[in-house]
Formats: structure tokens, C-alpha cells, sequence
């Protein structure tokens, strides 16, 4: 199988020790499924999917990019989630079909709580499949270095790059983030 972090055992010289790279990242890929769920249970189960996946083509993962494979798989699994339950999530039909039930009894302000939360989280989320879109190896290092907290020595090493050019991605990646996205930022947070 072809992909990103995929290749086959010859290409990559070894195997992925599964052992191994569960004890490495398995929180990492359990703070990233967190992270883009905001849910623990879901977050467990997506884990869990991730390393089941893994364990499945271990033969097949390129060992040197397993880390990265493991939170690309993490957040796209997250998203398949969301899309598939989104009608399950309560609130999430707020104004759909004049459906307020979901506002009985709230407060104005809970309300409109309810509603900024939702709009800086759509934010967040176009911000990163945007980045994607525009610079996968910028959406990596943002999303290992900052979301994940590795340590940005070890994230260089993971993408087989100098810190230099992890830091020069990482300054592009958020020029390019505050230059899209800084006016709507701004005006979320006035509110």
C-alpha cells in the first residue's frame, strides 16, 4: 500500500518493531485524537483503531516515518468520526428545521457561549485542514511540535530534517496561518 508514511519493507530497509512504537506514541496519538475530538471515550477507540491499523500493515510502515503516519491516521480517523456522528451530537442540529429544544431553559449567555465556542473551534479546524492542504510537512511540524509537545529536536529527526529547517517550517507555517486567518482570529476573541 501506497501513502504517506507508507512504503514497502525493501524501501525502507526495516520493519516497524510494533512494540516499540506503541510504548513511543501511543499517547501522543491518544492527545492528538483528544485534541481533535474533545471527547476521551472517542479519543480511546480512535487509538486504539490507529494502532490496530498499524499492527495490521506493520509490515508495510515505513519506520522512519511511523510517527508521523500514526497522527495523520489519528486526526483523519477523528474527522471520519465526526462526519459519520455528527447528527448524534446533541446541539448539533442548534437551528436546523427550527429544532431549539436544545435551548429550553438555557441562558443568553450560555447561549452565546454555546455559539462562540462552536465558531473558534470551526476556526481551529479549517485553520489545520487548510495548513494541510497548503503544506503537509508545515501541518506536521505544527501539529507534532505544538500540539503534541515533542520536543522540536526529536520532531527534526522524525521528518529527517536539520532543526534549522524544522524551525524555518514552523516560522513559515505560522506567517502563513497569521496572515490568512489573523482578522477573523481577532474578531473571535473580541467577542
Amino acid at each position: 500500500m501506497e501513502g504517506k508514511g507508507i512504503t514497502s519493507e525493501a524501501d525502507s530497509g526495516r520493519s516497524v518493531d510494533f512494540d516499540k512504537v506503541y510504548e513511543e506514541n501511543v499517547s501522543a496519538v491518544y492527545r492528538t485524537a483528544l485534541c481533535y475530538s474533545g471527547d476521551e471515550y472517542v479519543a480511546e477507540e480512535i487509538t486504539q483503531e490507529v494502532f490496530l491499523k498499524l499492527y495490521i500493515s506493520k509490515e508495510n510502515v515505513n519506520a522512519n516515518a511511523v510517527s508521523a503516519w500514526l497522527i495523520t491516521t489519528a486526526r483523519n480517523m477523528v474527522k471520519n468520526h465526526k462526519r459519520d456522528r455528527w447528527h448524534e451530537i446533541p446541539g448539533s442540529d442548534l437551528f436546523e428545521d427550527g429544532n431549539i429544544d436544545y435551548l429550553v431553559g438555557s441562558t443568553e449567555d450560555e447561549i452565546m457561549t454555546i455559539l462562540h465556542d462552536r465558531e473558534c473551534h470551526g476556526l481551529a479546524e479549517r485553520i489545520f485542514s487548510d495548513l494541510y492542504q497548503m503544506n503537509e510537512r508545515w501541518y506536521d511540524a505544527i501539529t507534532i511540535t505544538y500540539l503534541l509537545e515533542k520536543p522540536q529536536k526529536e520532531v527534526a529527526e522524525d521528518m529527517g530534517v536539520t532543526l534549522e529547517v524544522l524551525h524555518s517550517m514552523l516560522y513559515r507555517a505560522k506567517k502563513w496561518i497569521q496572515r490568512k486567518y489573523k482578522e477573523e482570529y481577532d474578531r473571535l476573541s473580541d467577542t
